[in-house]
């Protein structure tokens, strides 16, 4: 078992050691600075930086799946610049932004980034998954996966039942108002939010 494991690290760092040597100088400064664990929520600014545009490449966190995109693309159009009060670029260096788009009717009309990132650039979605998650629930229901929001998560998901979770409905769930006790404080190392990235540590 401890042969297969270090066979796995080697090929882990072997690949790391190639994607280092082919990119370029800005690139391989944010490389660098990857952090090898998984708290997120205690890394330095640098370490956010690096990673926050390469989750994937960072072997103890979780696994990553390419999801390619359809056949059909619908890219957005430009529309007017819009107008705004306060300086954009100054707001962002302060606020350390990596990207910031504004979307108005279908219609681009600001597109701004920092941190050295451009429009091709990938960077961790974070909360931006709920959204996807809401509109992939009203498919499931337009699908007749799921017959209403009402329904108990339980129904859908086994594993809930007998849970703090085995009464909540979907709706609850996506509207965050299930009622379960959760201190996501960021900046409490006692939270649950940082008991449960700690717990992600424990080998299962």
């Amino acid at each position: 078992m401890r042969k297969w494991m270090v066979g796995i690290l080697v090929v882990i760092a072997a690949g790391l050691g190639i994607a280092y040597l082919s990119a370029d100088k800005d690139t391989r400064k944010l490389l660098a600075n990857l952090p090898k664990d998984r708290n997120v929520l205690f890394w330095t600014i640098p370490q956010r930086d690096a990673a926050f545009r390469a989750l994937d490449w960072i072997p103890v966190l979780a696994k990553s799946n390419v999801i390619k995109s359809g056949d059909t693309i619908f890219p957005l159009p430009k529309g007017d610049p819009i107008a705004i009060a306060t300086n954009v670029d100054s707001y962002m260096k302060e606020q350390r932004t990596a990207g910031l788009v504004i979307i108005q009717d279908g219609k681009i009309r600001l597109e701004k980034y920092g941190l050295d990132f451009d429009a091709k650039g990938r960077w961790t979605s974070f909360s931006v998954a709920k959204s996807f998650t809401s509109t992939l629930v009203g498919a499931a229901i337009k699908d007749g996966f799921i017959k209403s929001i009402d329904d108990k998560v339980s129904d859908y998901i086994p594993d809930m039942k007998g849970s703090v979770y085995d009464d909540v409905s979907i709706k609850q769930l996506l509207t965050m108002t299930s009622g379960v006790k959760w201190n996501e404080d960021y900046e409490d190392r006692n939270s649950d939010v940082v008991k449960w990235l700690n717990r992600c540590d424990q080998p299962s």
